[in-house]
Parts: structure tokens; sequence; C-alpha cells
């Protein structure tokens, strides 16, 4: 597995992340998940490191299960990332966001699953034109 990729990979899909979360879906993460932000509310360091490590680790198994596949062709890149974003990521997504304190369990699966889902395979693709 070449690092490069990986590292590239990771970096686009947290990057649409940045976008996911504020532009286009960040008012309706706050809302199904109640929060209110403050004025003049900045987040911390966590904020974006946690996520940036997630992303990493989740595009370096990507990564592995494509060498591991022997992906070599777009549409395998694609079936993968697929794959993996709904498999796990959307599902993993769903299946947390019925924890009791979620005010909106649906609006928080579809958003934050679709994001792993759409992220996956972006970064897959990002593997692809790399490799």
């Amino acid at each position: 597995m070449k690092i490069l990729p990986v590292i590239v990979a990771g970096f686009s899909y947290f990057a649409l992340g940045g976008l996911w979360f504020t532009p286009l879906f960040g008012r309706q993460w706050d809302t199904a998940v109640g929060f209110q932000r403050p004025p003049k509310w900045r987040p911390t360091w966590e904020y974006y490191l946690v996520p940036l490590a997630g992303c990493l680790i989740a595009v370096s198994a990507a990564a592995f299960l494509l060498e591991s596949a022997h992906a070599h062709s777009l549409v395998d890149h694609l079936r993968l990332g697929a794959v993996v974003g709904l498999g796990f990521g959307a599902t993993i997504t769903t299946v947390n966001a019925v924890a009791p304190n979620m005010p909106r369990p649906g609006l928080y699966a579809a958003v934050v699953g679709s994001y792993h889902l759409v992220g996956l395979v972006l970064a897959s693709l990002v593997l692809y034109g790399l490799s």
C-alpha cells in the first residue's frame, strides 16, 4: 500500500467533511444532535484532529481492502468505496444514531451516513487516480 495516495485520499475525505458539516448540511447536523451554536462559538482542535485521524484510518482500511481484492479498475474502486461507505460507515452511523440522547436519529443517520458513503467513494476514486 502506498502512503501518499492514502494521505491524499484521507485529506480529501476530511475536506469533504468540512463542506458537508458546515455550508451543506451543518444546520441539519446541529438539529439532529440538538446543538445550538452559541454566538462566536469556535470549535476546539479536537473537532478537527479526531475526524482527520478517523478519515486517515478509514482510508487506510479501504486501501488495504482494495489491495487485498486486487482492485484495478475504476468500477472495482467505486464498488468497494460504496460497499465500505454503506456497509460500514452508514450502517454504523445509523446504529449509533438510535442512542437515547439523539434528538433526531433519522436525520443524524441521513446526514452523517450519507457523508461516509460519499466520502469513502471519493476516497476510493482518489486512490484509483493515484494508483
